[in-house]
């Protein structure tokens, strides 16, 4: 099978004008700041607010379309100068407007060319005023310089964002938020954006980032300058970057294309798992359509993540990453990079499918029985009121990815119900109708039922709602049932 990569004035008197000045005044519409945090806005016109999760995060009044970033780093420092060009369309009349940065000195801001006013506030707010206010509808571009260095997240998975060691690598990985660590960032998944990265450095030192590579020229004596560049829009917590002593490896993928791995020298023994892509990817293309990505590849360290970053076009795996990570990371790139939730409590829509793929993997090219598989994981939480306590539609604040293997008993609940042809339509179905787009709990579900042609309302209380066992009628659909 082919891998087929996919690379949106009258007149007035004297006396009019005396007279009807504070009426004009008081008519006229003034500049507003833009929102600190995301606020989300359904189809139907419905204000959803900022996502409770982390409120704080992303900002309205704008949209990004691009981002470009010149970074100077200093492996044995750890610090980095940055100059990051950001274009956007404001979407009403702003007199103010944030980025999102966390740690970091800013040093110079300007909106448009022309110098603006800034200031920190909060825990990542870099907030903005720029000389003129920006009319609605208008493109403009804000320039922010900034160095220091980058200090990573602390979340319930792992450390995320920048993680670097003095005179080694230096990586950007990980989510949720993650990208604020490094650059300043509209930090929000339904915001996505194409992605240019040009770092300088070391001749010893290379570069890898999502998409793929531009330019390698020189910078002056013992450095220089490696870009990459992804120009299919991404959210921000798909951006990944790795400055190290990779050794590089290229594929070939099914079709002729390439891919690129990169890895740590000592992390060279994941070749036997990078290696098996092509492998990968024709197989998932098998399930899911056409690979929706650019480009293809990996980054493999030689530290414990203590998760597998799903990264647009170049996943990030730690030192113990296993075949079916790399399942999993693939499978990400149709759910998760390329259709994505729109809030963080959406995180287990796209993530049970990619965790599914492994599944998936496991049944065709190892023979597993998923029936069997499923009925034994049931039996051992059978009586275990936690596990099943997560809502997976709001599973919490710091516990998005927890409950995912009730997540995943779902997916399989929910290919038992609907049989084979119509599971694989919908798998296959819903990333190609939202290409690189956000969507959410309640759209899959609808989507489901007009595919199936069936009222899934109670199957998907019980599972997605409930914080209980579902009952043995959701629990064990058709051939799932157990022989009485």
């Amino acid at each position: 099978m082919t891998v087929r990569i996919r690379w949106q004035e009258p007149l007035c008197t004297a006396l009019l004008a005396t007279t009807m000045i504070g009426t004009c005044q008081a008519s006229a519409a003034q500049p507003s700041p833009g929102s600190d945090g995301y606020v989300h806005v359904s189809p139907n016109g419905t204000v959803l607010g900022a996502d409770p999760y982390y409120p704080k995060d992303g900002n309205g009044g704008y949209d990004v379309s691009a981002y470009s970033l010149a970074l100077d780093y200093a492996p044995y420092s750890m610090l980095v100068s940055g100059k990051a060009t950001i274009t956007a369309t404001a979407t009403q009349d702003l007199s103010r407007f944030d980025l999102d940065l966390r740690g970091l000195t800013v040093r110079s801001v300007t909106v448009d060319g022309v110098a603006a006013t800034f200031r920190r506030a909060g825990e990542h707010e870099l907030v903005i005023t720029p000389r003129k206010p920006v009319a609605e509808g208008a493109q403009f571009t804000v320039v922010v310089g900034y160095d220091g260095r980058p200090e990573p997240i602390g979340t319930a998975r792992g450390r995320t964002g920048w993680l670097a060691t003095s005179g080694d690598s230096a990586v950007a990985t990980g989510q949720p938020h993650s990208a604020m660590t490094w650059f300043p960032v509209n930090g929000t998944e339904v915001d996505k954006a194409t992605l240019r990265v040009s770092v300088t450095v070391l001749d010893e030192f290379s570069v890898v980032g999502n998409g793929s590579q531009v330019s390698d020229v020189p910078a002056g004596y013992g450095r220089h300058t490696v870009t990459w560049a992804e120009d299919t829009a991404l959210a921000p917590n798909t951006a990944m970057l790795g400055i190290g002593r990779w050794e590089v490896e290229r594929i070939t993928l099914p079709g002729g294309r390439t891919a690129i791995n990169a890895y740590h020298p000592c992390a060279v023994d994941q070749r036997k798992i990078g290696g098996r892509l092509p492998e990968v990817l024709e197989f998932l293309t098998g399930k899911f359509g056409d690979y929706p990505q650019s480009a293809a590849g990996g980054l493999f360290l030689d530290r414990s993540l203590g998760y597998t970053h799903g990264a647009q076009t170049r996943p990030v795996y730690g030192r113990t990453a296993t075949i079916a990570d790399l399942v999993y990371a693939t499978a990400y790139q149709w759910w998760g990079a390329g259709v994505t939730g729109k809030m963080w409590r959406d995180a287990l829509m796209t993530e049970s499918v990619a965790r599914y793929a492994v599944w998936l993997w496991d049944e065709a090219k190892n023979g597993i029985d998923l029936d069997r598989r499923y009925r034994d994981l049931v039996a051992g939480v059978r009586d275990d009121a936690g596990f099943w306590a997560a809502k997976l539609t709001d599973p919490g604040k710091g516990t998005e990815f927890a409950p995912s293997t009730k997540a995943v008993l779902r997916v399989h609940a929910l290919r038992r119900l609907l049989g084979d042809d119509v599971f694989f339509q919908i798998m296959a179905g819903f990333p190609q109708i939202n290409p690189q787009g956000n969507q959410n709990w309640h759209d899959f579900e609808l989507y489901v039922s007009a595919m199936a042609q069936l009222d899934l309302g109670e199957f998907d209380r019980a599972w997605l709602d409930g914080t209980v066992r579902p009952p043995d009628e959701h629990l064990y659909p058709g051939p799932l049932r157990p022989a009485r």
